[in-house]
């Protein structure tokens, strides 16, 4: 029987050594970097997944619009949220991981037809403009006191493009052709083009981890040392070959 129980204590106590943790992140959907109905479209949740995973860590999902993927990490009802763009009073409630997950532009889209240019913001205030709810650029141009449509998906501002109900939206490079890829034939992409201007410098966009989190910094370690190992494998450069180059 003492050998029956000593057995029986070496399964668990190998069970919880090797058993993998879960943590559960908010997101939301901004294709190609996150997506929940896009299975080609989550380049950064693969990052994310993919770095955990070599810390013997398991990440599962939530997907919610993006105001409430925030607010759902800053209540802790969450472990963290991904994929946010730097911002003071974001770094004041989230740890920020040490390197960007990817670094993005924003540009301005619109059609070909369009003879469209800009210097400065009072430039685009002529302009009918589709913005995406509780994203940086919209908040940027708002902030500029230009008037602007506001939607939840940026399909809904392409879509509005094509049919000539907005002149313009500002989306990330990579984001934008994907989707305009994605949801047009090959005769109506070649109608879209973008402006080289950039709406906010290139940035990077983070994994954030509330600073409230019990164990918030620890994972936050954690992630960073796991990030540096997928980086210098190569595997870290082949997701975003696979999902964006490709």
């Amino acid at each position: 029987m003492k050998k029956l129980m000593t057995s029986f204590l070496l399964i668990l106590i190998t069970i919880s050594v090797y058993a993998k943790e879960t943590l559960i992140l908010s997101t939301g959907e901004w294709v190609p970097y996150t997506s929940q109905k896009d299975p080609n479209g989550r380049v950064l949740q693969t990052i994310v997944t993919q770095t955990f995973k070599l810390a013997n860590i398991d990440i599962l999902y939530k997907y919610y619009p993006w105001k409430r993927t925030y607010k759902t990490a800053q209540e802790l009802k969450v472990d963290g949220t991904v994929a946010w763009f730097k911002k003071k009073e974001r770094e004041e409630i989230f740890y920020y991981s040490a390197k960007p997950l990817i670094n993005v532009k924003t540009v301005i889209f619109h059609l070909k037809t369009l003879d469209f240019d800009w210097k400065d913001f009072d430039d685009l205030k002529k302009y009918r403009i589709g913005g995406n709810l509780g994203y940086t650029s919209t908040q940027v141009l708002l902030d500029k006191n230009i008037k602007m449509e506001v939607v939840r998906t940026e399909e809904q501002n392409f879509k509005k493009l094509l049919l000539g109900r907005i002149d313009i939206t500002p989306t990330s490079f990579f984001a934008g052709y994907y989707l305009i890829n994605k949801l047009f034939a090959q005769d109506k992409t070649m109608l879209f083009t973008n402006h080289p201007k950039q709406v906010v410098p290139q940035n990077g966009i983070y994994f954030l981890i509330p600073k409230k989190h019990p164990r918030g910094k620890e994972l936050m370690d954690i992630f960073n040392k796991a990030h540096n190992k997928l980086i210098k494998s190569g595997k870290y450069d082949q997701i975003i070959e696979d999902f964006i180059l490709k």
